[in-house]
């Protein structure tokens, strides 16, 4: 059975093509707003979360906290994807400790292994 990761990202065309290229390895859920994810988490299990930073209505900083009290261990197995920090609020939640996140344009082989690596930490108990 292979790891169920919610892909969360507000451009289409993002989700596509993440989906396809990690399809092999990964089950993966889009949800295309962080209260559509919210929801999917809270009916849903899921291993690993990925999430964009800038987003409408709900930015990837704020799903981040509402998933933090909702699920800590899954909030720990979120890595957040940025095209770049646009905002001083933004650059400071990347330099957290607790945030992993990578930088688009991605390649995709970095990807897999960096959920890979949330996997190694050990149970996500993201069941609802």
């Amino acid at each position: 059975m292979k790891p169920r990761v919610l892909l969360v990202d507000d451009e289409s065309l993002i989700t596509s093509l993440i989906q396809r290229s990690l399809r092999r390895s990964w089950d993966i859920t889009c949800a295309s707003s962080a209260m559509a994810a919210l929801d999917l988490i809270r009916t849903q299990p899921f291993d690993a979360i990925v999430c964009d930073l800038m987003m409408p209505v709900m930015t990837g900083m704020e799903f981040a906290e509402k998933l933090a009290g909702l699920n800590p261990l899954l909030r720990a197995r979120t890595l957040f994807l940025t095209g770049g920090a646009a905002t001083p609020e933004a650059e400071a939640f990347l330099a957290r400790s607790d945030v992993r996140h990578m930088t688009k344009p991605l390649r995709m082989a970095d990807l897999d292994a960096r959920l890979l690596a949330l996997l190694a930490q050990g149970p996500a108990a993201s069941r609802p």
